[in-house]
């Protein structure tokens, strides 16, 4: 095979490369601003449900729910959030870094979410007692039930200490970062402590009574907790294969513009040699 004709077929292949980056890149972009979307189009209820929680709180022993108290497990539950495909850069990796650096002092077991954390749990050989792994691409509120059902379970019959969610968050379409947060026991701050002025200054009447209303609330809230983190990961996850796509296609095209190049370059000493060679023999004739 020519050299021309070798360059030619690289050129070709570069090109059908930089077309499905950038098709995946847009995808990606699509997928990523709905899931924001839907982030921001939940976040004024997701608010409202922890004043009202906090309001609850303020009128009833809430320290004595079974949600919320501590216990003496000697191991931690981490609800690892991840990914069920690649070619998203480094997401996967950053996560499971800063997992292990977490767990050094502790003891954990996983609930998994996405593929790519079921991988890694299994290949480092920790303990899973719970995985979700053909969750839609646009989740929905009632996909996440039977995690926070199985994560409450869990932690009410006395197994754990305490119940992590771990997640890349979104901070920009060129950034994101690993996030701990404890849902359960919920931190005192985030139940307990009193609602802002206004809502303290009301008054309310419960019906049936606020120990009963918290009782059903507070599952909710931990289902939502869940729900607006899995949200969040979703756009880490598509802004990061948007950007890892596009320099895909950024060195694709890089690649394409290189051997044309090359391609040129090889044509003209072709050409040049053939001129010559002519030349050459027409002297030889002439002479």
């Amino acid at each position: 095979m020519s050299v021309s004709r070798l360059i030619r077929r690289r050129i070709k292949s570069a090109k059908n490369i930089a077309q499905i980056t950038k098709a995946m890149e847009m995808v990606s972009a699509s997928k990523m601003r709905h899931a924001q979307e839907q982030t921001l189009a939940g976040k004024p209820y997701a608010e409202k449900l922890t004043t009202m929680l906090k309001t609850i709180a303020r009128h009833t022993n809430s320290a004595m729910h079974p949600l919320l108290q501590t216990n003496d497990a000697p191991k931690s539950l981490i609800v690892l959030i991840s990914s069920n495909r690649g070619l998203a850069g480094g997401l996967s990796t950053n996560l499971f870094k800063a997992v292990e650096e977490f767990m050094k002092p502790k003891k954990a077991e996983f609930v998994v979410i996405g593929k790519k954390g079921k991988e890694y749990a299994l290949k480092f050989r920790h303990t899973i007692i719970g995985e979700f792994t053909d969750l839609p691409d646009r989740i929905r509120f009632e996909d996440t039930l039977p995690i926070a059902e199985l994560v409450m379970k869990a932690f009410l019959d006395g197994e754990y200490s305490d119940v992590h969610l771990v997640h890349m968050q979104f901070v920009s379409t060129l950034s994101q970062k690993v996030k701990f947060e404890q849902i359960l026991p919920p931190p005192a701050e985030e139940i307990q402590q009193p609602a802002d002025l206004v809502e303290a200054k009301s008054e309310y009447l419960f019906e049936p009574n606020s120990t009963e209303i918290l009782e059903f609330l507070l599952p909710y809230y931990i289902a939502v907790e869940i729900y607006h983190t899995l949200l969040d990961a979703k756009a880490s996850e598509h802004s990061a294969r948007m950007v890892a796509m596009k320099s895909a296609s950024d060195n694709a095209r890089d690649v394409m513009n290189g051997l044309q190049l090359v391609f040129n370059k090889s044509r003209q000493a072709a050409i040049t040699t053939e001129l010559i060679d002519m030349t050459t023999a027409t002297l030889s004739v002439a002479g």
